[in-house]
């Protein structure tokens, strides 16, 4: 069974991914 705070956490995790994914991949980008 999930709980909700394990799904809380997993989007923290897939937010602060596709942050930095971008942040690289403008740097790269330039």
């Amino acid at each position: 069974m999930i709980n909700d705070s394990q799904i809380f956490i997993a989007l923290i995790i897939a937010l602060a991914a596709a942050v930095l994914a971008l942040r690289l991949g403008n740097a790269l980008y330039e």
